[in-house]
């Protein structure tokens, strides 16, 4: 909360000072285009991480609530009789229809992480770098 506080008060700060807002808007931007470049190389690295993986034949075993190792649920596959969790948070909306025990799924099994990427992480992979990238993109063309 302290934070919002102390950007409120640099924005008052450069709107007094200045006597412009433009300044301010170009401020926002260039923080939503330096968050949005974040988002692109974070993405990057997971497809990177993705275009090394090997697709592996699973069975969804459960979703493990928030432990001391992630602070987020986890989905859990067995893999070759090995337990493996997923890289990304576990999918909430739907969880009954979405994960199913009875049914086998291809995922991608990265083996240097020890995690796996099910469907919903791939697309999360994708989404989230086509996001950046027309968030990143738009604000230039906003701005230039």
């Amino acid at each position: 909360m302290e934070y919002v506080f102390i950007l409120l008060a640099i924005a008052i700060l450069v709107s007094v000072l200045t006597g412009s807002v433009m300044y301010l808007l170009l401020g926002a931007a260039g923080l939503l285009f330096i968050l949005s470049g974040l988002l692109v190389i974070t993405f990057l690295i997971c497809w990177g991480f993705l275009l090394t993986s090997k697709w592996k034949k699973a069975r969804f075993l459960r979703v493990e609530p928030p432990s001391e190792k992630a602070r987020y649920k986890v989905a859990y596959y067995l893999i070759e009789e090995r337990e493996i969790p997923c890289l990304f948070p576990e999918e909430g909306i739907f969880r009954d229809k979405l994960y199913r025990t009875d049914k086998v799924y291809h995922v991608l099994f990265h083996k240097r992480l020890g995690r796996v990427f099910d469907r919903f992480a791939i697309a999360t992979c994708t989404l989230g770098l086509i996001c950046g990238i027309g968030l990143g993109t738009a604000i230039l063309q906003m701005y230039f």
